[in-house]
């Protein structure tokens, strides 16, 4: 019995010299664990949806890229920034997407993206909610894009306006309106 007290203290004082150590390991490994992850843009497979509503015309914009730095566990250290090329916009409508481009809309020769910059960013119930600046034919509005991040994909969704960023001014602001979804695969 009294060998086994003596083989259970000493491995007793072990467990405590380790302690400290494994604690000091974790502790120095530890800004890596909590540091928000750098995220590639999977360019290919990233594109802007959209619909007009009052219009009844749908389209997608692809050429989607940028930078992401995104934890869900500390929104204080994040980075969302992203461009999209107007010229690749298709309606399947050839004639009305040359029109698109023209300087009746978009004018894609003097303002070829649509740029976004984060500014904020929040945890909701059920999604993330960022709030930046949009960027189209050199108008700055600030936007809020409700987003998901689930199986390497940030979707997002936000309601923007024709009117507010002259193209295609309607009388009535409401009637401007166009729902956009924004599908960002990574690598």
């Amino acid at each position: 019995m009294k060998y086994l007290r003596s083989i259970y203290k000493m491995n007793k004082t072990k467990y405590n010299t380790a302690k400290p150590f494994f604690l000091l390991i974790i502790l120095l490994l530890s800004p890596t664990i909590f540091l928000a992850q750098n995220y590639k843009i999977n360019v290919e497979n990233a594109l802007i949806e959209f619909n007009y509503i009052s219009e009844e015309t749908t389209g997608k914009i692809k050429g989607v890229s940028g930078e992401i730095k995104f934890d869900p566990n500390n929104l204080s250290d994040f980075k969302f920034e992203g461009k999209a090329h107007i010229s690749s916009i298709n309606t399947s409508n050839n004639m009305r997407d040359k029109h698109l481009k023209s300087a009746d809309y978009f004018n894609t020769k003097l303002y070829p993206y649509i740029t976004f910059s984060a500014k904020s960013l929040e945890k909701k119930e059920s999604y993330f909610l960022i709030t930046g600046n949009m960027t189209i034919k050199d108008i700055v509005k600030e936007e809020a894009i409700k987003f998901t991040f689930e199986d390497g994909v940030f979707i997002g969704r936000c309601v923007i306006y024709s009117n507010d960023y002259q193209v295609h001014k309607q009388k009535n602001r409401e009637k401007s309106k166009i729902l956009v979804k924004i599908n960002v695969p990574i690598l």
